[in-house]
């Protein structure tokens, strides 16, 4: 089980800061990307890795769960710069639409993570925040997944026990998916739902709790093949997939994600590979550092811009980009680094108490003496 005590992959920094830019290239909706919106399964096999991880290497550091301690934590990171960004457009919308309701109404069910439940049915005019859908969907999981460990834990399952609880899990969500469809679900239901996309957070979390053994087996030749394979038929499926209709759910949403899978397990493998080269460069590391900013700015502003001009796609691109990424590096330095500078600080805090069992009292006076 993995007890590995880094928890940084820059390859995954940098191939997220790349899928935020795909999928600002699918909603400018440029004609030779349209399966960008594909990424989203990799968004969340990487999503599940990395709180797997975090949730299970506390569990193997401190014997279990601080609940309240990992939401304030994901509280601290996702809702400062979100609340920006909500205040920024939703004032905006009120003074460039003639009935600010629907806008307002978006702002609501964003901030309470909740927005991807009002495009269940019929979802098909794009709101002011519509992108946050899956950002409602990872805090939904963010809610759920720390409890399912608790519980489990209480009942003192052991390491395979979980893994076969998880397994179940994701073949119970594939055969729910199965079920909906055949009895006429809409696309909606099935793209926007989190029933529907547990198993591509459960890939990644069982990722991250084997982590240890598939680190050595990625790094033989065959595996480091099959995984480079992998990843190119990832590509082929970006070009080539659907998934803005009913047939991506027949079988290429649950290729993307065994795909998807392998593609991550590749850039956190010791073993060196173009991709992994790729992704950790510097411009890659830069942007996907800011990749939460890029993906919560993008939509907002095409939407302000096909609202009061509706440029050509060409056109809304060259103004789109260089104005999110202005807007994406100040919210960085301004919201986002100064929140997790204090998160970072409060966790070695804690930290230094648990450890050396020393009063707050005791830590701060050596500082007042000197």
């Amino acid at each position: 089980m993995n007890t590995h005590q880094g928890n940084y992959y820059p390859a995954l920094d940098g191939v997220r800061g790349w899928m935020a830019f795909g999928v600002l290239l699918a909603h400018v909706n440029l004609p030779w990307f349209p399966g960008a919106m594909i990424l989203m399964e990799l968004f969340f096999v990487i999503s599940g890795f990395l709180i797997t991880s975090i949730i299970w290497r506390n569990i193997t550091k401190r014997g279990g769960i601080d609940l309240v301690d990992f939401w304030k934590r994901r509280l601290m990171r996702l809702y400062p710069v979100l609340i920006v960004v909500v205040a920024v457009f939703t004032s905006i919308a009120l003074l460039v639409v003639e009935d600010p309701v629907p806008s307002l109404n978006d702002a609501i069910t964003t901030l309470l993570y909740v927005s991807n439940f009002t495009k269940l049915e019929n979802y098909f005019l794009p709101t002011l925040f519509g992108q946050t859908w899956s950002l409602a969907i990872e805090e939904q999981f963010y809610l759920l997944w720390p409890i399912l460990f608790w519980i489990l834990l209480k009942f003192r399952w052991d390491a395979s026990g979980i893994a076969a609880f998880l397994i179940l899990i994701a073949s119970a969500c594939t055969l729910w998916k199965v079920y909906l469809i055949g009895n006429g679900a809409s696309w909606s239901r099935l793209y926007y739902a989190p029933d529907t996309r547990m198993d591509a957070f459960v890939a990644g979390g069982l990722l991250a709790l084997y982590y240890p053994a598939l680190k050595q087996w990625s790094q033989r030749p065959v595996p480091h093949a099959l995984l480079l394979l992998a990843s190119c038929a990832y590509l082929v499926l970006l070009a080539f997939g659907t998934p803005r209709d009913m047939a991506y759910f027949y079988w290429q949403q649950s290729a993307a994600i065994i795909l998807s899978s392998m593609l991550t397990l590749l850039l956190v493998s010791p073993r060196n590979s173009f991709f992994k080269w790729l992704f950790s460069t510097r411009p890659s590391i830069f942007f996907g550092q800011r990749c939460y900013s890029i993906y919560l700015w993008h939509w907002p502003v095409i939407w302000i811009l096909l609202v009061t001009f509706n440029p050509d796609r060409y056109t809304l691109l060259a103004i789109t980009l260089p104005v999110v990424v202005t807007l994406s590096c100040l919210s960085y330095s301004y919201v986002e680094l100064p929140f997790l500078a204090i998160r970072n600080s409060q966790s070695k805090l804690r930290a230094a108490l648990a450890d050396n069992h020393k009063s707050v009292d005791e830590l701060t006076e050596p500082r007042k003496a000197a």
